[in-house]
Order: C-alpha cells, then structure tokens, then sequence
C-alpha cells in the first residue's frame, strides 16, 4: 500500500474513539421529511407525486466537503436538509458481502487500493472514506444491508447494480430490511430488468431510455412498463418526448450531471432546475441537491406532495 494511503489511516485509527467502528446509529441526524411509503412500491409512489412535485435525486448520496461519496452519513446529512431520493452504488467483495462503492477500485474514495471485488469485507471494513477533495474521514465503507437498514420508513434510495450477478443477493438484503417500498434498482440491461421484475415485482427499476427507439425496445423486451421510471439519460432535454411518456402513465426522470450542473456552477447560472421540473421532469438526478432542491421547491415543492400522498413518516421533534 503507498505510503500516501498508510498515513492516514494509521493517524486515524490513533485519534478516533471505539465508536467510529460501529454501524451509523441513532446519533445521525434524522431527515427533514422522512419517507414512508405507504404504497405497493417506488414507482406507485411517483404515480401519486409527479403530477405535483418533483424529487432531485442526489447522486451517490449527495457528496459534500467531509462528506464523502455513498456513506450513509453522507445520506443522512443530506436528507436533514430536505427530502431526496438517495442514490447509491453496490458493488460485492471477494467474500461475497455487498457494499456501497462507486469504483471498481478502492484508491479514490477510501484509504484502500486495488480492486473492490479483491478484498474481503473483513479487510473494506478497516478502510477509511474520503471526500471528494481527498480529505479523511471517519466514515466507513458501509454494506448494502446496513443502508436498506437504516433506509426502511427514513428514505428513498436508489440503488445502481454494478454486478448483475449479485442481482439477487440484492433483494434479499432489501427485503430483508423491509425496505422493498423504500427501494428502487437502476439496472444497465433489458435482461437484468426483466430479471428484477421476476425476482420481485415490488421493487421498481429504472434504466435509461433516451428517446422513443429506446422505449419501443424495452416494450417488445417485455419488460413491465408500468414498474418502471424512465431515466432518459443527461444528453437533449426533449420536452416532446418526455410530454409523449408522461402521457403513457410514466414517471420521467433526468439527469444534470457534470455538463448541465457544471455550467450552472461556473456560470451562475439560475432558473435551470425550475424549468426541468416544469417541463414534467419528477426525478431530478443532479451532484448540486441543494441548489436544485432551492429552485425546485418554488414551483413544484416535493414535500407537498409527499403530505398529499400521506408518504411522510414520524418526524424529528
């Protein structure tokens, strides 16, 4: 392991007391606006909201400075601010344990090096996260199962498979939580979301279909349509065919990543975000929540959709 790596992680287990090793506890903060979904599924949810509010979804948890990416800490910080679909990765160890990683290696975001799928949980579990500008962290590398955990009547999280193999391991975890209404599983196939909706149909997918070719493809597929939200990617803001799906009973989601968010950022640019959620976009996937959310909640405020949807769970005193 380079010297870079080694440091920290020996200074850091010098400084941090026993608790730092734990799972996350009661002691993070509890969302603004938890969410308990009182229908069959995610995707009857957004049935009930997206006529009325939008929902950003905050991409691999809503990283910030001393928040890094797809720790549950990160989630919780974000969500005491206002309510979110948490959006994360899964990735599976050596040993079978499936955890919340974005890369297939461990040297960007963590104390660790080399490959996710090379270590044991036992050896991830020691690691340490860091945030996006490098900087250490207490945060631990946390399992799949913890977070559908702590997920369960707080959040909405979606959950991108990276391994199709360990698609079933992955329900099994949810449901294990109880969380399958909490859950929605963005896959990169046809054959891995008809395989979803074998598995389960309780849990809702969402997979990209960029333009009507995309969607006519996933329909002669036999794919279940109506369990499914359509992310028509982060390229052409195509009103004509988002107005073409929402009039087919879908939920359309979108994305700013990197090319709309970073013009926003270096332009200073306003009014953006409203305009997307105004133009019938219900699922906002963005790596500037908090800006998003500020606009968004102007013109089509998700919160009061949720209480209209009675989808608001016991809240913070």
């Amino acid at each position: 392991m380079p010297m870079r790596k080694i440091l920290p992680c020996v200074i850091a287990a010098a400084l941090l007391p026993a608790t730092a090793f734990a799972a996350p506890d009661a002691k993070l903060p509890e969302p603004k606006v938890p969410v308990a979904n009182p229908f069959a599924s995610v995707h009857d949810l957004f049935d009930c909201t997206r006529d009325t509010g939008t929902l950003v979804s905050a991409h691999r948890g809503g990283a910030a400075p001393g928040y890094p990416e797809n720790a549950i800490e990160t989630a919780a910080h974000t969500l005491s601010q206002f309510p979110v679909l948490v959006e994360v990765d899964v990735r599976r160890t050596s040993d079978g344990v499936l955890v919340l990683m974005h890369d297939d290696t461990l040297d960007r975001t963590s104390t660790g090096t080399g490959p996710v799928e090379a270590q044991t949980w036992s050896a991830l579990s020691q690691l340490y996260l860091e945030d996006n500008d490098g900087n250490l962290t207490t945060f631990r590398i946390p399992r799949l199962s913890t977070m559908a955990e702590w997920a369960h009547n707080r959040a909405l999280v979606l959950a991108e498979v990276k391994d199709s193999d360990a698609l079933p391991q992955m329900i099994r975890e949810i449901r294990a939580a109880g969380a399958q209404t909490n859950f929605m599983l963005l896959v990169n196939s046809l054959e891995d979301a008809k395989r979803v909706q074998e598995l389960d149909p309780t849990i809702s997918i969402t997979f990209e279909m960029a333009d009507a070719t995309a969607l006519a493809r996933a329909k002669e597929a036999g794919i279940d349509m109506k369990r499914v939200i359509a992310w028509t990617g982060i390229g052409k803001r195509d009103r004509a065919y988002w107005n073409d799906l929402r009039a087919q009973g879908l939920t359309v989601s979108y994305g700013t990543l990197w090319f709309i968010d970073g013009a926003v950022e270096n332009l200073d640019l306003k009014g953006i975000y409203a305009e997307l959620a105004q133009d019938g976009v219900a699922l906002l996937a963005t790596d500037r929540a908090v800006a998003a959310q500020a606009e968004i909640a102007r013109v089509r405020p998700i919160e009061a959709a949720l209480r209209q949807c009675k989808a608001v769970g016991m809240e913070p005193k």
